[in-house]
């Protein structure tokens, strides 16, 4: 397993958004098409279904190729059984076009950030978790017995970039407290097992979501390679387990921006 795999969401400024609604994508969408985007060289995370273009006056282009997008929708079964209404949620799939596969529109053109002021947003991000974070020592990891991030100074890593990508990954551990998401099995898993696993594929996940969210390059772990391996395994074993996981980082990711959104209306 390469160390070197290439995160699929630092060519675009934002998360994976509908052109038409404004609204982001979440969960497994947010993936599909932050991959699409670094495959394909897409610099804007503006989307939309064929339809949902030319409403906008646009056009997609010939021989252009849609990217997936998944959701579930309930539908309701007569149980022959019971003769009982059973709601189910059935998978249902659609396909989603860049502002680069279209032409007919116009939009502002990109306004780049200044490292200077990324860094101060995503610190006053970190500010308004409340999280308790002690930036000394040589390794990086959450404790559940104290309720304490531990991190590297970040002087000891390549750049700010990394530093940051690391750090929600541990904030991404901390939304799993009893106190907060109270994801049991992960804050009491044993490395090597399937739960310590799923908890730092979560965790990892979350780090991806809040990376996009705040525009931050979300660079490779040195760790990745070995835990993407038990992931692979647990995917393996399970067939949603990654479903599952994308679902709960997307809580994490959600609780950690209400928490700072809280801490900013209470300021």
């Amino acid at each position: 397993m390469h160390t070197d795999w290439p995160r699929p969401w630092s060519g675009t400024q934002g998360a994976p958004s509908n052109f038409l609604t404004g609204a982001n994508y979440r969960g497994v969408n947010t993936l599909l098409l932050g991959l699409a985007a670094h495959q394909q060289g897409y610099d804007r995370p503006l989307w939309a279904t064929f339809k949902q273009w030319r409403l906008k006056g646009a056009t997609v282009r010939r021989g252009e190729h849609g990217t997936l997008g998944i959701f579930y929708k309930p539908e309701t079964f007569r149980d022959e059984n019971t003769g009982k209404d059973v709601t189910i949620p059935i998978l249902k799939h659609f396909f989603l076009f860049n502002l680069a596969q279209v032409e007919g529109i116009e939009v502002e053109p990109l306004t780049p950030l200044s490292r200077v002021e990324r860094n101060q947003q995503v610190d006053r991000f970190i500010q308004g978790t409340g999280a308790v974070i002690h930036e000394q020592g040589h390794r990086a990891y959450y404790s559940p017995s104290t309720d304490h991030i531990w991190m590297p100074p970040i002087h000891a890593f390549t750049d700010q970039q990394a530093f940051y990508s690391t750090l929600f990954h541990e904030l991404g551990h901390w939304t799993g407290h009893a106190d907060r998401l109270d994801r049991k099995d992960g804050m009491d898993s044993r490395f090597g097992d399937q739960a310590y696993a799923m908890e730092e594929l979560v965790a990892e996940l979350a780090s991806c979501f809040l990376s996009i969210q705040l525009q931050v390059s979300h660079e490779p772990r040195a760790d990745h390679a070995q835990y993407l391996n038990h992931w692979l395994q647990v995917l393996k074993d399970d067939s949603k387990a990654f479903s599952s996981a994308a679902s709960k980082a997307q809580v994490a990711a959600d609780y950690l921006l209400v928490v700072k959104t809280r801490s900013l209306m209470a300021a």
